[in-house]
């Protein structure tokens, strides 16, 4: 911005013979066409650039030059050796860990005589508190049910599922066998003579069949022991043509599976 100091306006300066001064100030800087930047500014800073590239790559090389004696003096990288010290690190660690583990675990007894009763008495006990199994049929046994099988231990009159006649000696013989063996069963066969129809005959055979299993379980032997079958008019034991024969066809026998 430019200030004219002169008093005179224009038409003074036809009377006048003074050849006008300069008496404008100009306040404005750097904004005239000739104005140029001093050239020491760029120049410092080019200086400074140069001198922060050279330190960089001072320190660079003496950040290299102490590694690699470190490296030299060691005998390896230095990452081989950090690897190695924090390898053993944990190698230290993990030994006190496991001594730490090791103090507070129970010691096993040593191995002595005296564990062998206790096995012996926990198999005892064991023995005493498991359900009893069925006992295989002993030689004794096996004579008694031989000698009690196809046994007759009681007859009937004609057309009655009522005993006539029951062997007491050989009902002893048969409930003694069925408490010593409690697994056994027993099998009951009711029969009848060729008199009346067959339906009729099956009808009594299984009557009496059914009356000597209910005498059986009235000398305490269970139910399900006993099986009850009619086998009407089969196997006779005698001929049917006489009395006397018919008499011994009413009947049951015995049997043991």
């Amino acid at each position: 911005m430019a200030f004219d100091l002169n008093k005179n306006d224009g038409s003074a300066k036809e009377t006048s013979n003074k050849t006008p001064g300069n008496s404008k100030f100009d306040l404005t800087k750097g904004e005239a066409a000739g104005t140029t930047v001093p050239a020491n500014s760029s120049g410092s800073k080019n200086w400074i650039v140069a001198l922060t590239g050279i330190l960089i790559i001072g320190g660079g090389i003496w950040y290299y030059s102490t590694r690699s004696a470190k490296v030299s003096e060691s005998g390896g990288a230095p990452q081989e050796l950090a690897v190695k010290d924090t390898s053993s690190t944990i190698a230290e660690a993990q030994a006190k860990l496991g001594a730490g583990i090791a103090s507070t675990k129970p010691r096993p007894e040593s191995p002595s005589a005296t564990t062998e009763p206790k096995i012996a008495t926990s198999v005892t006990e064991s023995a005493e508190t498991a359900p009893a199994q069925p006992e295989a049929v002993s030689s004794n046994a096996a004579a008694v049910i031989k000698r009690l099988n196809n046994k007759i231990p009681a007859t009937f009159a004609q057309g009655s599922a009522s005993f006539s006649r029951i062997d007491q000696s050989l009902i002893k013989q048969i409930t003694s066998y069925l408490s010593k063996n409690p697994a056994s069963s027993i099998q009951v066969n009711g029969y009848a003579s060729s008199d009346g129809s067959l339906a009729i005959n099956q009808t009594i055979s299984q009557a009496r069949a059914d009356a000597f299993k209910q005498y059986l379980v009235s000398k305490s032997i269970a139910q399900n022991r006993v099986v009850a079958t009619g086998k009407g008019i089969e196997n006779p034991i005698a001929l049917n043509d006489t009395n006397a024969g018919r008499k011994k066809n009413r009947r049951v026998e015995i049997t043991f599976p």
